[in-house]
């Protein structure tokens, strides 16, 4: 922003600020000044008009009150703007979207507003298609193929085509329409796909312009193409359609954009299937890597897609799990995206896997490591690049599984992956990071600063892509968001991630170079604000908020100390990180019982003392103590000295402790090396007790 538009923004700022408290909270008249001022040409302080409505956080309602209330024309202009006045007209239009949804899918409505279609007066025929479009949007289309295919009634053809141009969300259930025998009604439905010019139109305009058996719909096709731009490769299209879905870019999911439901053509009509919004990013890109596999049943790039739609949709239902929501309409969708990823085979998911690790997909990812490990028969290359991921979460995944694959014989444990489960099984703490900034040097600088401060950052430069990736994770601790995102608004963002139940527990703080005046602005919608120089506040709020750190670290602790002790029963060296599983002894019982199994074989005389207090110590479980005696047992059948340690073991079979605590302490002590006449005092002694 310029100094004079910023100075122009602050008087803005400054009138609104010392207006009538009406005016200040009166949504529409602030709205309605918005307007006035972009028809006068006056963009910036239009554009600061338009933030004030978004802060006096309008109802939806209120929102779609606005739309239905504005020329069409004026909303185009907005969207079609650049910079923050088109970021401030997607996010009104997200709120608009909402209240939509709420009356969309009423058939009484739809066929009341199709009746007003066909009046003569002008005016309320288009009051009527606005209504229509508003109000109802694709569920309308199934009502309209029917007059978009009427080759007797021009009339009725063409209100079809104008409703149907006016309906942004209309080319999704038009491009399963394309399906149909009808060739006068694909001439139709291509006709409204050249006239909305929508960028994801075009796969199936390319398909069509190359494959349709009517000549006039593939020329209708060519010209409609020629219009977005130019020609395209069906496959290719249709593949990087579904990877923007996948991914959640703003070209195909911006607010606007979203539904509840995905649509099909059979048996000559539409029909839609709900989709909860967790799972219809990832809905709608399967449908896209089919669409390209069904035109090149080899192409790699479209298994690859698929697979990682599959792992997305199973990534968001264990996110949903993990926060406690019910998934159990969901169940079934995440287990038939698991076997599916199984169909796919070894070779698309390592394809998939490297892909998400580009995209910095990590929710993905993690699902991918873990069905890799299962059905690969050796370690793949993204399996191995993923255990230097820089997202720790997939990073300490790709490590488990991996040692997985090394106890189930797939390969060899080397010492950099004892070494990376050895961390693992000791970390008591993991705090993640998700910075979203698209300013390279400052987003660099505040990753740095929170990698300086131990935590495992992810990075994203889009706003958008960032939400998608937050979504699929497991869950963050700290959230940074740059004070200007370049694709969707900070407000938008911090919204989005209270609505996330997983993530809406996470600080979110304003990354800003004036980080006093930025925090004001935002208010307690915000932890703080802060300049990647002073990390003071960050190191607050993470002090506060370990609970879901240690939570995590605990699950992915027992993951790895199981797997080290498995290891260790192949005869695996684990002695490099035999000091960790001493460390990982004080765990809870998850991650201590089989830290005290690895420690059999990875054990030497240092780590007696560790074992035997373990043994002793009454406030322990019973299964913790019996796996620290076996530990010491192999140790001192290793030649090792039970020193001070014997006089422990001996006062703890001879207490109170449960029977199987004295057997397994009993026989440490008789593996140590006792003189013979030590070991006959010992056992007139057991004898003594028993008689006694």
């Amino acid at each position: 922003m310029t100094g004079m538009h910023r100075k122009l923004g602050l008087l803005l700022a400054a009138a609104l600020l010392t207006a009538p408290v009406a005016l200040a909270q009166d949504v529409k008249s602030t709205f309605d000044q918005g307007v006035e001022l972009l028809a006068r040409g006056r963009n910036e302080e239009a554009l600061r008009a338009f933030q004030q409505v978004l802060a006096m956080e309008p109802t939806h309602e209120q929102a779609l009150e606005l739309w239905t209330s504005t020329d069409h024309k004026v909303w185009l202009e907005i969207l079609k703007s650049q910079g923050d006045l088109e970021l401030v007209g997607k996010r009104m239009m997200g709120l608009v979207e909402a209240a939509r949804r709420a009356r969309r899918n009423d058939d009484a409505s739809i066929q009341k507003l199709l009746g007003d279609l066909q009046v003569e007066d002008p005016v309320s025929r288009h009051a009527a298609l606005r209504q229509l479009a508003a109000d109802h949007g694709e569920y309308a289309v199934p009502y309209l193929l029917g007059w978009l295919g009427d080759s007797g009634n021009e009339e009725r053809r063409i209100t079809a085509i104008q409703a149907l141009t006016a309906m942004h969300d209309a080319v999704l259930p038009l491009h399963e329409a394309l399906d149909s025998s009808d060739d006068f009604l694909r001439q139709g439905i291509v006709m409204v796909l050249e006239r909305t010019k929508d960028p994801r139109s075009a796969g199936a305009l390319a398909h069509t312009a190359k494959s349709d058996s009517s000549e006039v719909c593939r020329s209708l096709a060519q010209k409609a193409l020629a219009a977005m731009g130019g020609n395209a490769d069906p496959v290719a299209a249709y593949t990087k359609l579904g990877d923007d879905y996948h991914m959640r870019r703003g070209n195909v999911l911006a607010d606007y954009h979203w539904s509840e439901v995905v649509w099909s053509f059979a048996d000559g009509r539409l029909s839609s299937t709900p989709t909860p919004a967790a799972l219809y990013a990832d809905a709608m890109a399967k449908k896209c890597f089919r669409r390209a596999l069904a035109l090149d049943a080899g192409y790699v790039p479209a298994h690859a897609g698929l697979a990682r739609a599959h792992a997305g949709e199973v990534a968001a239902v264990e996110a949903a799990r993990r926060a406690g929501a019910d998934v159990s309409a969901w169940e079934s969708v995440a287990g038939n995206a698991a076997v599916a990823l199984g169909l796919g085979g070894a070779v698309a998911a390592d394809a998939a896997l490297a892909a998400a690790l580009d995209a910095g997909d990590g929710g993905t990812a993690a699902v991918l490591v873990r069905a890799l490990a299962e059905m690969s028969a050796a370690p793949t290359a993204a399996m191995v690049r993923a255990m230097s991921s820089a997202d720790g979460a997939v990073q300490n995944e790709a490590v488990v599984a991996l040692g997985n694959m090394s106890v189930w014989g797939k390969h060899r444990a080397n010492p950099e992956l004892i070494n990376a489960l050895g961390a693992i099984a000791s970390r008591e703490v993991l705090r993640i990071a998700f910075v979203i900034d698209g300013d390279e040097a400052r987003a660099n600088a505040t990753v740095a600063a929170l990698r300086g401060a131990g935590m495992l950052v992810n990075h994203s430069a889009s706003g958008v892509q960032g939400l998608a990736l937050l979504r699929r994770m497991a869950g963050v601790d700290l959230v940074v968001v740059a004070e200007r995102p370049s694709d969707i608004t900070a407000h938008q963002i911090i919204h989005e991630l209270k609505t996330e139940s997983h993530l809406a527990a996470a600080p979110v703080f304003v990354s800003a170079a004036n980080a006093e005046e930025v925090g004001n602005t935002f208010g307690d919608k915000v932890a703080g604000a802060f300049n990647a120089a002073d990390l003071s506040a960050v190191a607050a709020a993470m002090e506060a908020n370990v609970g879901a750190e240690r939570q995590r670290a605990e699950s992915l602790a027992q993951q790895a100390a199981d797997v080290l002790a498995k290891l260790g029963g192949t005869g695996t060296d684990l002695s490099a990180v035999a000091g960790q599983l001493v460390v990982a002894l004080g765990r809870a019982d998850g991650v201590a019982i089989p830290a005290a199994y690895a420690l059999v074989t990875a054990g030497n005389a240092a780590h007696v003392t560790a074992l035997s207090a373990v043994v002793a110590d009454a406030g322990r479980s019973e299964g913790v103590r019996v796996a620290a005696s076996h530990a010491l047992t192999a140790l001192f059948g290793r030649g090792v000295s039970a020193g001070d340690a014997a006089a422990i073991l001996n006062a703890v079979v001879s207490s109170d402790s449960p029977l199987a605590v004295r057997k397994a302490a009993a026989q440490a002590l008789g593996a140590s090396a006792m003189s013979v006449g030590d070991r006959v005092a010992q056992l007139n002694s057991v004898g003594a007790a028993a008689q006694n």
